[in-house]
């Protein structure tokens, strides 16, 4: 039975590992044909992790309603209301008259919350591959656990290194991915940039935390010699090697963040590497292990990678008010007051938010840059208290960890 329930548990393993290599290497998902394969992907991954319900974790209360809450926004939007109760949600007053002017069908009673109920649902679906893989992945072992985030960390390397070569070798480079919207900067195999950047800085963190508590775990006092030596001795222990491999790696994505020249990309990963000095310099693996000078070692290393880093970023900043995604924040607000608490549904700001667009902005505009706002434009208050929610539960779970 342990061997059925093994080869049950691997056969999820490896095609949670087969969607992790898929998903970045068509534009990460942002084209029709990728995305449909994840989305199948992930039918077949629930299908299996259902299959046996016994074998699923129990879920804590916080994760149980927090996942409810992401499926149920879309559903939701999806509902038909009678047309004079829809014209009285908050937004709605303008879009019916574009609704009448552009001939709205006779005899349609109904509508949809969402006032683009097919992107709505074609936003459903792009749901399932990440919630198919959290599920996954929280009823895995730990083993296993480590084991994705080596994969991830392999992405990150093979990103990394692919961007650095096409920026050396230039736009005519055949490394360049034929794309229209990232091909004068390194994206790798993503849509742009700033795609990029956004991987790198999530991985970034989760790279020097490994490293830290790889460091923290070695016991130097069950090793003969002068201090120093033992943490030199310690480079030549299993431990060592896997703390120089996350050194390495780190370095290389931060070398790649640069070359990106994602202002955002740069910002944040500074601001990763500020809280993660502040999370391990005096807890590294439980304990610190170098004392208060490992401890000032490291405050020194992070501020002068930070001061590093600043100038770089300088170098690719603008006055923000020449910066058109102020005008988008600024606009995006005011389509989503106008639509709160209800929401324009999600998967819509593409179609809905020109109708707040600044004419000072000549270009189409698919996404806020900034994904919390977009989350309340197109959701609303219930978007609101699922944001809230899930930094609560991230939150909660790194007091009960530290």
């Amino acid at each position: 039975m342990r061997q059925a329930v093994s080869a049950y548990k691997q056969g999820i393993f490896w095609l949670l590992v087969l969607m992790l290599v898929f998903a970045p290497l068509f534009r990460a998902g942002n084209m029709p044909a990728p995305l449909l394969v994840l989305e199948f992907l992930s039918l077949v991954l629930l299908v299996l992790l259902f299959w046996r319900p016994s074998e699923l974790a129990q879920f804590k209360t916080g994760q149980r309603f927090l996942l409810a809450g992401i499926l149920l926004l879309p559903l939701l939007m999806l509902f038909p209301l009678p047309a004079a109760l829809w014209q009285q949600l908050p937004g709605r007053e303008a879009f019916a008259e574009i609704f009448r002017i552009i001939g709205e069908p006779k005899g349609d009673d109904w509508r949809t919350v969402s006032l683009v109920p097919n992107a709505t649902e074609a936003a459903l679906w792009a749901l399932l591959p990440p919630l198919a893989v959290f599920v996954a992945t929280i009823n895995q072992p730990r083993t296993n656990i480590l084991r994705l985030v080596y994969v991830v960390f392999g992405i990150a390397v093979f990103q990394s290194v692919l961007s650095l070569m096409q920026y050396g070798g230039g736009v005519g480079s055949f490394l360049y991915v034929p794309n229209e919207y990232g091909i004068h900067a390194a994206a790798g195999t993503y849509l742009n940039k700033d795609h990029l950047a956004g991987f790198l800085e999530m991985v970034f963190p989760v790279i020097l935390g490994l490293l830290a508590a790889t460091v923290g775990q070695h016991r130097f006092d069950s090793v003969r010699g002068s201090s120093w030596r033992k943490r030199l001795n310690f480079l030549t222990t299993v431990k060592g090697h896997q703390a120089s491999i996350y050194a390495i790696v780190g370095i290389l994505v931060v070398v790649c963040l640069v070359f990106t020249r994602s202002r955002a990309g740069i910002a944040l990963s500074m601001l990763g590497l500020f809280i993660t000095l502040i999370v391990f310099a005096r807890r590294l693996g439980g304990s610190n292990v170098y004392g208060t000078y490992g401890t000032v070692i490291a405050v020194i290393v992070v501020l002068t990678a930070e001061i590093g880093l600043a100038p770089i970023l300088d170098r690719f900043s603008q006055d923000p008010m020449e910066d058109s995604r102020w005008s988008i924040y600024e606009t995006s607000l005011r389509g989503a007051v106008e639509n709160f608490p209800v929401g324009t549904g999600p998967g819509t700001y593409p179609e809905i938010y020109p109708y707040y667009q600044s004419p000072d902005i000549d270009a189409f505009v698919n996404h806020a840059h900034n994904d919390y706002l977009e989350w309340i434009f197109n959701g609303g208050l219930l978007a609101l208290v699922l944001i809230l929610a899930g930094l609560g539960l991230y939150v909660y779970g790194w007091r009960r960890l530290w």
